[in-house]
C-alpha cells in the first residue's frame, strides 16, 4: 500500500492522517511514561523520538493542554 493510500484511508475511516495517528499515539505513551517513571521530560522525548525537549514539550502542550511537567505534576497531586 502507498503512503497516500494509507493516508486516504486512515483519513475516510478514522478522520485523521497517519502523522496524526502516530502524534496520538505518542502523546499516550508519553503520559504513560510521565506517570510510571521518573525519566526526565528530556529522556521521555527522547525515546519517542524528539531530539529536542523544548520540540517534545510544545508538541505535547499543544495537544494536551499542559506541559508534560504540569501533566505529571497534576497526576502526582491527584494520586496522592
Amino acid at each position: 500500500m502507498s503512503p497516500k493510500s494509507l493516508n486516504t484511508l486512515t483519513q475516510n475511516i478514522l478522520h485523521q492522517s497517519v502523522s496524526e495517528l502516530i502524534e496520538t499515539r505518542k502523546l499516550i505513551e508519553a503520559k504513560r511514561l510521565l506517570l510510571s517513571t521518573d525519566k526526565s521530560i528530556a529522556e521521555i522525548g527522547f525515546e519517542l523520538g524528539y531530539s529536542d525537549k523544548a520540540y517534545f514539550t510544545n508538541v505535547f502542550k499543544k495537544k494536551s493542554g499542559q506541559t508534560p511537567s504540569e501533566f505529571r505534576e497534576e497526576m502526582k497531586n491527584m494520586l496522592s
